[in-house]
């Protein structure tokens, strides 16, 4: 399991959701500066939220607040702390192979940089319904470990070569879909006018702001409906949606069937396997 090319390098099986075995928030070093820990048969993701060390197989790695890390079962570790320190966790089973497709390389530390609030959320609503909606808390730390796969892979579109103010944009955008989210804020936000942005976008990635914030919220939408058992009139509002009717006629056009038909279909998957 672990990638011999580096020391901290770990090949991890993403063809299906995780099992989350435990999730919440981690409180250490109250009553003491280190801790010990090796789970036998669950890989740990932590997200943390204060500063010190990690130690894994004898290679001592800085923990910082926005740092992610992830370790495979039966990995021993050490962690230093430097007073009172938390951290988001989900302790979750993988499959134990994967097609070569479906594998990726993740160091056991990445730093989440300007994806932290995507990140962040997708962790904090993971912990949120894993006992009440637990096929959406597993939907969430999936996504979480697939857009850490693949920001690893291109480092975050540096190999795209997209210019940083569109970059930033989307950034933006994956962290706030909920909010209402207007071009000219964003071209704010990035330092540009609103007419330059919107022929990075066109130049760059072939779509308009507007449509570009429309396609995200909707592919978010489709991912809620088909990856978790929410009504309709929950999801409209969690990737942005005030109006139930605009949101209707928004998926309908994007994905030809109405999102009920969506939710439907994914219900009735839920209920058969329950026979």
């Amino acid at each position: 399991m672990l990638d011999q090319r580096s020391p901290v390098r770990w090949t991890v099986p993403l063809q299906e959701p995780p099992t989350i075995a435990d999730a919440g928030v981690g409180r250490h070093g109250i009553t003491g500066l280190t801790d010990d820990w090796c789970l036998q048969d669950l890989w740990s993701v932590h997200l943390y939220g204060y500063t010190g060390e990690l130690e894994v197989q004898g290679v001592v790695l800085p923990i910082a607040p926005g740092h992610v890390s992830l370790v495979p079962p039966g990995v021993a570790t050490r962690y230093r702390y430097r007073g009172e320190a938390v951290h988001l966790f989900a302790h979750i089973r993988l499959p134990e192979t994967a097609d070569p497709g479906a594998r990726a390389e993740l160091p056991v530390m990445l730093e989440c940089g300007a994806d932290l609030p995507r990140i962040r959320d997708r962790f904090q609503t993971a912990l949120e319904f894993h006992t009440r909606l637990p096929q959406l808390a597993q939907a969430e730390l999936w996504s979480l470990l697939c857009h850490l796969a693949g920001r690893e892979a291109s480092r975050y579109d540096d190999a795209l070569g997209l210019h940083p103010a569109v970059r930033a944009a989307i950034t933006r955008i994956e962290s706030r879909l909920r909010e209402p989210l207007s071009v000219a804020t964003l071209a704010d936000h990035v330092g540009l006018s609103h007419n330059h942005l919107g022929r990075l976008f066109r130049s760059q990635l072939g779509t308009t702001v507007v449509a570009y914030i429309r396609g995200r919220r909707l592919a978010r939408a489709h991912h809620l409906l088909t990856r978790a058992s929410l009504p309709v009139k929950a999801v409209a509002p969690m990737v942005g949606f005030r109006d139930l009717q605009s949101f209707n006629k928004a998926f309908r056009r994007a994905y030809g069937v109405p999102p009920t038909a969506v939710r439907n279909g994914v219900m009735g998957q839920f209920n058969r396997a329950d026979l």
